[in-house]
């Protein structure tokens, strides 16, 4: 029995080619004989594919090197002023100590404010509670006046960027006096 006869399902007539004539079978996956020009196609089309590709990857990486040198543009553009501010207020010969502070109060004022539009924010730190997501602490105090994590003292400012923390606020600390949280404890115990 030929390979033919065994796949074909039982019933169904198998013809078998005259001695000396073949008969034309269909190549396998449906390509017509002749396809050598549908795989040079293919080949062509492939090989386009990746050209073009190649292209687009260079043209990113070319954008984003780009964008990494000029992506700060528009934030020192806004600075710029500030800058020009500073250098005419040291420009000022004769000037009194108070106008000079003065200048410079209104133009940290004003920088503060540009860096507010794109997403820069002050934590509040003095006078609140010790935070250790949004502060630092350098020192803690002891002191009677105040309950333990107010915060003293600021010796840095801390930042938010559009919400997350940027930078945190470097604080001083108050802590329970030494003999008020000794004696709280004693007392407790008895």
């Amino acid at each position: 029995m030929k390979d033919r006869e065994k796949d074909s399902p039982p019933g169904d007539a198998v013809e078998e080619a005259p001695p000396g004539k073949e008969v034309a079978e269909e190549p396998a996956g449906g390509v017509e004989p002749g396809g050598g020009d549908d795989a040079a196609q293919l080949k062509s089309q492939l090989a386009y594919l990746a050209a073009e590709f190649d292209n687009f990857r260079k043209r990113v990486a070319r954008e984003r090197e780009a964008q990494a040198a000029f992506g700060n543009e528009r934030l020192l553009l806004a600075v710029l002023p500030f800058l020009d501010n500073l250098e005419r207020a040291m420009g000022q010969e004769g000037a009194s100590a108070e106008a000079l502070l003065s200048g410079v109060r209104m133009t940290y004022d004003q920088f503060l404010s540009e860096l507010r539009k794109f997403g820069l924010v002050q934590l509040p730190a003095q006078g609140g509670t010790f935070d250790p997501s949004l502060h630092e602490a350098i020192a803690s105090v002891p002191w009677a006046g105040k309950p333990g994590g107010t915060i003293l003292a600021e010796a840095r400012k801390g930042y938010l960027l559009h919400g997350r923390l940027l930078r945190p606020a470097q604080v001083t600390v108050a802590a329970e006096p030494p003999g008020d949280g000794a004696d709280a404890s004693a007392g407790s115990e008895q």
